[in-house]
C-alpha cells in the first residue's frame, strides 16, 4: 500500500494538526454491524513499534467531519483504523466516505473481512490502546520520547558526555520534538535541524559538536541495531 509520508530525518520531521476529540462512545454501545475495519499503513518509520499520530490525525478528523461517521480510531500499532457509522448510514455511504477521505488524505486502506476482522473487532471493542483525533497526539509524544532518546544514545556512541549532560539534551529534544509533533507550526520558527543542534551546541564543545555534525547519521528512523 502506498501512501503520502513527510521524510523522517533530524532535518525534517513530521508536522502536527491541532484538534479535540470528542466524547467516545462506549464499546457496548455499539453494534458491531456499525463498525467498518481497515488495514492501513500508518506506522511510524522513526518509531516502528506506534503509529504515526501526526499522519493519523488529520485522517481521523476528516472520517469524523463526514456526515455519516460517529467516530474513526487507530490502534496503536498504526496498522487498523475503525470507523463507528451512524446508525442510517447505508452501505454504499461508507465506500463513498472512505473513498474521498482516503484520496483527499493520499492513503490507502484495505476493509478487514473474515478472521482478520474477527480479531481486530474483539480488539477494538476492548477498546485497549486505540486512540480518537485529538488523543493520536499522545502517540505523537511517545514518539517525541523515542527519537529523543535515540539521538542521545547516537552522540554517547560518538563522543564522551556526562549523564547530567546527556539527560539535559534528551529532555531538551524531547520538548522541540514533542511541539514539533503536536503543536501548530510556526513559520518563523528556526527549522528543526537548526534546533535540535542549538541543543547540542549549548550543552557541548565546539569540537564535540563539530564530530557530531560530520558523524550522526541525519534519519531519525532506527538504524539496524537500534532501539
Amino acid at each position: 500500500m502506498k501512501m503520502k509520508l513527510t521524510t523522517i530525518g533530524i532535518a525534517s520531521l513530521f508536522c502536527a494538526w491541532p484538534s479535540r476529540a470528542e466524547t467516545n462512545t462506549t464499546a457496548s454501545a455499539i453494534s458491531p454491524d456499525r463498525i467498518s475495519l481497515y488495514e492501513v499503513p500508518l506506522v511510524c518509520p522513526a518509531a516502528p513499534q506506534i503509529g504515526c499520530g501526526s499522519r493519523a490525525k488529520p485522517i481521523l478528523l476528516a472520517l469524523e467531519k463526514e456526515a455519516p461517521v460517529t467516530e474513526a480510531w487507530l490502534n496503536r500499532g498504526g496498522t487498523v483504523i475503525a470507523v463507528v457509522w451512524k446508525p442510517e448510514a447505508k452501505r454504499k455511504d461508507r465506500t463513498s466516505t472512505l473513498k474521498a477521505i482516503s484520496k483527499q488524505e493520499e492513503f490507502e486502506a484495505l476493509e478487514l473481512s473474515g478472521v482478520a476482522k474477527k480479531k481486530a473487532m474483539k480488539d477494538f471493542l476492548s477498546r485497549e490502546g486505540w486512540h480518537r483525533g485529538g488523543d493520536v497526539d499522545r502517540l505523537s509524544e511517545e514518539e517525541a520520547g523515542l527519537i529523543a532518546a535515540r539521538l542521545v544514545r547516537r552522540i554517547q556512541a560518538k563522543i564522551s558526555v556526562s549523564n547530567e549532560k546527556s539527560e539535559a539534551m534528551k529532555a531538551e529534544f524531547n520538548a522541540i520534538l514533542k511541539q514539533r509533533f503536536t503543536g501548530p507550526s510556526d513559520p518563523a520558527e528556526p527549522d528543526i535541524q537548526e534546533r535540535l543542534l542549538n541543543v547540542m551546541e549549548r550543552h557541548l564543545d565546539e569540537k564535540d559538536v563539530t564530530t557530531l555534525k560530520e558523524t550522526l547519521p541525519r534519519s531519525a528512523r532506527p538504524l539496524p541495531g537500534e532501539e
